[in-house]
Parts: structure tokens; sequence; C-alpha cells
């Protein structure tokens, strides 16, 4: 136990892109702020439309009803498996979180919050896949990559913007 927290302690630095006392949910500033996600929606909307209409081209209103169109159909399938997922994971979660024995509780709760991320970020390039091929009518290995980078690039925007504001 003790090898693996050292293990954990050395390995940090390349890790912990959030700081120590990062929470679970961090990765969602609109969760964290009251109605943040009313002004995040149209920044991700853009960001989005830019690097799509970069990969796949087309007009720039169509990219974003695309886009805008994608992040709603993305928010509203993760927000039902975060809410129906916390109701079958939440409390041994958080218990893992306060009473685990894996690091400290900020290494834990840095832990969470990452995989929270990722497994938001898998969720919402599949569902923005999913509905922009089906919106260009084409094979949705056509659009995967292009949004595989929309997302990751606003997710580290998101990101950011939750480190900022947790200051």
């Amino acid at each position: 136990m003790r090898h693996r927290n050292a293990l954990i302690h050395r390995l940090w630095p390349f890790v912990g892109l959030a700081p120590l006392w990062a929470h679970a949910d961090a990765i969602i500033p609109y969760m964290v702020v009251p109605w943040g996600q009313v002004f995040l929606l149209p920044l991700v909307v853009i960001v989005e439309a830019a690097i799509l209409r970069g990969f796949l081209g087309g007009g720039v209103i169509a990219v974003t009803l695309q886009s805008l169109t994608a992040n709603v159909a993305s928010t509203i399938v993760g927000a039902l498996i975060y809410v129906g997922g916390m109701s079958l994971v939440g409390d041994p979660l958080f218990t893992w979180w306060f009473k685990g024995g894996l690091g400290t509780e900020a290494v834990r709760a840095a832990l969470i919050s990452l995989s929270f991320a990722a497994a938001l970020w898998a969720i919402s390039w599949a569902v923005e896949s999913f509905v922009i091929s089906r919106m260009r009518k084409t094979a949705l290995g056509v659009v995967a990559k292009a949004c595989a980078v929309a997302n990751a690039a606003t997710y580290v925007l998101l990101l950011a913007l939750a480190l900022w504001f947790g200051k």
C-alpha cells in the first residue's frame, strides 16, 4: 500500500492536470456555477462549429446549427446518464473518495474528476458524432475524428474555465 501511494505521488505531476483540491464535478462548471450552461453553451457551440467547419467544410450557419443540435443532444444524454449513474454509484464513490485507501483525499478527488471528464468526453463524442453524421447524411467514420478534436478542444477550454473560476 505504501509503495503504491509513493508511486502515485511520484507520478502526480504528470497526471495532475487539475490541482489537488479538484472536485468531482470540476469539469462541469455549469453544474458548479448556477446557470453557467446558458453562458457556456454558446461558447462551446461556436468553438466546435469552427473546428468542424475546418475539418468537414460547410456553410457557417449549417455547421453552427449542427454543432448546436449535437451539443444539446449530448448534454441531455450526459445529464441523464449522470443522474442515473450517480443514483447507483454515488454513495460508494463518495465513501471511497473520503475514506478510500488510495493516496490522499485530494488525489482521489482528482482521479474522480479526471474519470468523470473522460467518461463525459466519450459520451459527448459518441452522441455528437452520431447526430452530426445523421444531419450531414454521411458515415459516422467521416465525422468521428472532427468531433473528437472539437470535443477535446472544448473540454480543455471547460477545464481551464473550471480551474480559473475555482480559484
